[in-house]
C-alpha cells in the first residue's frame, strides 16, 4: 500500500490569493476563495527573509507601540495582491506551509500529540492535521 501524498490535500491553494483572515474567539480563519480556507486555534507565524512579521501570539499587544499589534492586519498587508506559489504539509509534524514568494511564508504548527491543529477546506473536502501530526483526509460525496 503505497502512503498518501499529503502535499496533494493542498494543492488547490497554489494560485490563490489570501482574501481575507479574522480571529474569532479562538479560531483563527483564512479565507483564499469562496470555498478554500484554513482555520486554527493553534499557533500560526508570518514571516519573511528578514524575520518573524507577526504570530497569532502577537495579536492584541502593545508591546510598548502607539496601539495593540493586528496580527490579521499585518498578514494582509505582508501578502496584498500576492499568490500562492506553493503549500505542503512537512513531516513528521504536519506542520502546513504556504508559500506567497519572495521567502514569504504563512505556518500553521501542530503543537500537540492529541489536539487537532489546523483544518484545510477546499470545496468541502476537509484536511484535518491532528494530533501527533496525523492528517486526516475527508473528501465531500459526489452526489
Amino acid at each position: 500500500m503505497t502512503a498518501p501524498d499529503f502535499n496533494s490535500y493542498c494543492k488547490p491553494l497554489v494560485g490563490q490569493t489570501l482574501r481575507s483572515v479574522e480571529q474569532k474567539d479562538y479560531s483563527w480563519f483564512f479565507v483564499f476563495a469562496e470555498e478554500i480556507s484554513i482555520v486554527t486555534e493553534s499557533p500560526w507565524r508570518f514571516l519573511n527573509i528578514d524575520g518573524i512579521i507577526v504570530t497569532s501570539e502577537d495579536h492584541g499587544h502593545q508591546f510598548g507601540l502607539p496601539a495593540p499589534v493586528d496580527a490579521a492586519e499585518r498578514v494582509r498587508a505582508g501578502v496584498s495582491s500576492r499568490t500562492v506559489v506553493a503549500a505542503s504539509i512537512t513531516r513528521p509534524a504536519a506542520d502546513l506551509i504556504v508559500d506567497f514568494g519572495s521567502r514569504i511564508h504563512l505556518q500553521f504548527f501542530q503543537m500537540s500529540c492529541g489536539y487537532e491543529s489546523w483544518r484545510l477546506y477546499i470545496h468541502g473536502n476537509e484536511t484535518i492535521c491532528t494530533g501527533g501530526g496525523d492528517i486526516a483526509y475527508f473528501q465531500r460525496p459526489v452526489a
